[in-house]
């Protein structure tokens, strides 16, 4: 009984490590294009506000 419910605690850590492992990747990915986007739309800016 013990090794069963030791078992499935650590299936769902794992499973909960991986989803935090996913879900900071994402937000990893999102900042660093949001970055990159914002950077771009900054190099654009000044032309626009030139013209």
């Amino acid at each position: 009984m013990r090794a069963a419910l030791l078992i499935i605690m650590v299936m769902f850590f794992a499973g909960l490590a991986l989803d935090i492992a996913n879900l900071a990747a994402v937000l990893t990915t999102f900042v660093l294009l949001d970055r990159a986007i914002s950077s771009l739309l900054r190099g654009h800016q000044p032309e626009r506000g030139a013209s």
